[in-house]
């Protein structure tokens, strides 16, 4: 039996949705898709659809960390 041995580090490669410095362009995108589940969030929870608003709820999470990551965007308090 032939196996090819790659190590952990091989594989692991950072896609390009995860980089840390996006253009301001990106960012703007980024930010208009966050108030638009915003407000699809708001919307679900008005007509009580409880696990639509928590996908738009994890949607809307994974967007504000990747904001947050990047060097040129800082969420205030």
């Amino acid at each position: 039996m032939n196996i090819e041995e790659t190590s952990v580090e091989e594989t692991k490669e950072v896609p390009e949705v995860f980089t840390l410095n996006r253009d301001d362009e990106e960012l703007k995108e980024l930010m208009a898709l966050a108030r638009l589940l915003t407000f699809a969030q708001g919307t679900a929870k008005n007509l009580n659809a409880n696990f639509v608003e928590y996908c738009l709820d994890m949607a809307l999470n994974g967007i504000l960390e990747e904001l947050q990551a990047n060097d040129k965007f800082k969420l205030r308090n």
